[in-house]
């Protein structure tokens, strides 16, 4: 019986196998087909110089980015009119006006791109179109786990100059900051993130131009960054913590039954946890413009909701506490005292856990 199990297994393991090698040598085939049937393959080289204003509430930021398409055409009308000349300016447009090349657009930029140079030469008997060109670009600012986690900051350049029959674009590199740049005078970029990881694709997305019918080459960066840990920690964690903190503190060195008037302890006792509160929103609408806007949940909403809820949580209490004591109830409102400390610490490592679900998301 487990030996026919084994034999079962390995069969079934055999098949998966089999059918990933053939669906990559297909893909293989396809890619492979696209490039032989297509008019002009375009390969393409992209740098970014600068990545600032990341706004993950707007879900935007700004670039400005280098980029060098290069193909092979007839060049010998170049060659003679301008030789080893790299021409910009009106010479570039009056050329470009008498012959094809590739153009594009940023499929997810919010308003036109701003083009600094553009040049064009001929090396090595191909054609080269450099571009540098500054755009604020929109983006999906899906982080569940925020602070943690990575943003893809990506970028769409969708060719218009002919389908994927006439023009393909071929991924080359993708480089952020150029190689012999000071690291320490120029930061690529800008503010708390670090990069995580980088790549270049291709896809082919239909469009309405040519009737809807063909695909048009799409070149997409991938340029996924993460928060500095130690900012995270400054700026989040480091308060949020402070406030959870004293807001226990009170609670547990400001016990209204010493004073069974309900008077000095609990004024301050109320008074510190209402501080607390207003501290608390404060302390979030400081962060709007560096939490995303989602509609979900996401581990620093947890942070801000555990927070609030042990907060207000504290605040309540006090004042039930106090409410019992100026009525009369004396013996209940000592072991509601008493008890708020031990209560409030198991919701506190409760509320915790709870946040600590959405970092395994």
């Amino acid at each position: 019986m487990l030996k026919t199990i084994f034999i079962v297994i390995l069969l079934a393991l055999f098949n998966i196998n089999m059918n990933l090698t053939n669906a990559s040598e297909t893909a293989n085939e396809n890619k492979d087909t696209l490039i032989e049937k297509t008019e002009y393959l375009v390969v393409a080289d992209l740098v970014f110089d600068e990545i600032y204003d990341i706004d993950i509430s707007e879900g935007e930021y700004k670039t400005s980015v280098e980029i060098m398409l290069s193909w092979e055409a007839d060049t010998s009308k170049f060659l003679k009119k301008f030789g080893d000349e790299i021409i910009h300016g009106k010479k570039l447009d009056d050329f470009l006006d008498t012959t094809w090349h590739p153009e594009f657009f940023i499929s997810n930029a919010e308003n036109p791109r701003t083009t600094h140079v553009k040049t064009l030469d001929v090396l090595q008997g191909k054609f080269e179109l450099f571009e540098r060109f500054e755009v604020v670009v929109s983006i999906g600012a899906e982080m569940p786990t925020f602070p943690f986690g990575n943003l893809d900051l990506f970028l769409d350049i969708a060719s218009f100059s002919g389908s994927t029959k006439k023009m393909l674009f071929q991924p080359a590199s993708l480089e952020i900051g150029h190689h012999d740049a000071d690291e320490h005078s120029h930061e690529v970029i800008k503010g708390p993130w670090i990069l995580a990881e980088k790549y270049l694709e291709r896809q082919g997305r239909s469009s309405l131009n040519h009737g809807g019918k063909e695909k048009f080459s799409y070149l997409v960066s991938h340029i996924k960054v993460k928060h500095s840990f130690i900012t995270t920690a400054q700026k989040i964690f480091t308060p949020l913590l402070i406030l959870i903190f004293l807001s226990l503190f009170i609670n547990r060195y400001l016990l209204i039954f010493e004073d069974e008037s309900g008077g000095n302890n609990g004024n301050w006792r109320v008074g510190g946890q209402i501080t607390l509160v207003l501290a608390l929103f404060a302390l979030r609408f400081s962060l709007s413009g560096s939490i995303p806007t989602t509609h979900y949940l996401t581990f620093i909403d947890a942070l801000f909701v555990t927070a609030t809820i042990i907060i207000v949580g504290s605040l309540c209490w006090g004042i039930y506490v106090i409410y019992l004591m100026q009525n009369g109830f004396i013996e209940k409102a000592k072991s509601f005292d008493k008890s708020s400390n031990l209560i409030l610490l198991l919701l506190t490592v409760i509320l915790f856990g709870w946040c600590g679900s959405f970092i395994a998301y």
